[in-house]
């Protein structure tokens, strides 16, 4: 993933192929976003809470 500000696409290859551009991706347990924001992550950790919960009861 890179973050770019102005919205446009990156050209990155390795051994001559190109990699695949993603919006968000995992890292250490957090999601992060291409857009640079936390709102992905912290939906993600609601409903891990929700199903935890939903467990115990």
């Amino acid at each position: 993933m890179v973050y770019i500000p102005d919205n446009s696409i990156a050209c990155i290859t390795m051994n001559g192929e190109k990699l695949e551009e993603v919006t968000i991706f995992k890292y250490l347990r957090a999601a992060l976003s291409k857009d640079g924001s936390s709102t992905a992550d912290v939906r993600i950790r609601i409903t891990l809470a929700i199903a935890a919960m939903a467990n115990y009861a």
